[in-house]
């Protein structure tokens, strides 16, 4: 099985890392990560030692985690919208943006083109787990790709390619939204154990929450994921079918921040 991960950020594959750990640490078999953006959008408290622009670091955070699962990598350079969340454009206002730098329908498509995944791994697109909109947006593109990607597109490079199976990972930890925090609407139709083995006697959950420290730069954010994984017992995924339902990543949506 061949498993392609599209994501917004760097970072962003924590929310799955357990999975991801399972098929490139344990299964031994090929795994990639295509994210959209350098996330040079987000926060870092502390000076950059180095100089550095933050998207630079961040894409080499990135990268190591790649490395660290095993896994290929390709980190995209489309706009990242820059905190604080309730400054953010409005959802189809990034798309267009997305749209003015590259298409990244077709963008992902090459992707799909060249991988030849199985399964193809993202968020759902209505609110994509933590309710970003880019996040949205990244499924939203994604599955637009699938479509794209099996056609007969002449100008598209190498052959078509039909992904089997796509998934949606859903946030649905309910005790969190007893503490205010919205889920993902839509009920999973997948678990995934994130206590079973992977590799080295840890847990997939513990490979993931581990690999979480490579990203320095948003140690606040992953030290909250490490809490999460301490207390969560599985990840929730939701089969969909690309073919069958489509959402328009430029579709008006006036709701500012993460929502």
């Amino acid at each position: 099985m061949r498993l392609l991960w599209v994501a917004a950020h760097p970072d962003d594959e924590c929310f799955t890392g357990g999975i991801l750990a399972k098929q490139s640490l344990r299964l031994h078999q090929p795994l990639h990560l295509l994210v959209l953006t350098e996330g040079e959008g987000g926060s870092f408290p502390k000076p950059l030692q180095d100089g550095r622009p933050l998207n630079q670091v961040r894409r080499g955070e990135m990268e190591a985690v790649a490395r660290a699962y095993g896994a290929g990598i390709e980190i995209e350079t489309f706009y990242n919208a820059s905190l604080p969340v309730e400054s953010f454009p409005y959802r189809h206002e990034i798309a267009r943006r997305w749209a003015e730098h590259a298409d990244p329908a077709r963008r992902i498509a090459e992707t799909i083109r060249r991988f030849r995944p199985d399964v193809l791994l993202t968020f759902a697109p209505e609110h994509g787990g933590t309710g970003h909109p880019e996040h949205q947006l990244a499924s939203r593109f994604a599955t637009a790709a699938v479509r794209l990607a099996a056609g007969d597109e002449p100008a598209l490079p190498g052959e078509p390619h039909r992904v089997a199976h796509t998934f949606y990972m859903l946030f649905r930890y309910r005790w969190l939204a007893r503490l205010g925090m919205k889920l993902d609407p839509r009920e999973p139709t997948e678990t995934f154990d994130v206590r079973q083995p992977c590799a080295d006697g840890r847990s997939c959950g513990r490979v993931m929450a581990e690999l979480t420290r490579f990203h320095r730069t948003q140690d606040a954010d992953m030290r909250q994921v490490r809490l999460v994984m301490k207390l969560a017992r599985k990840a929730y995924l939701c089969a969909a079918d690309p073919f069958a339902e489509i959402h328009d990543p430029y579709e008006e949506h006036r709701v500012r921040g993460m929502g």
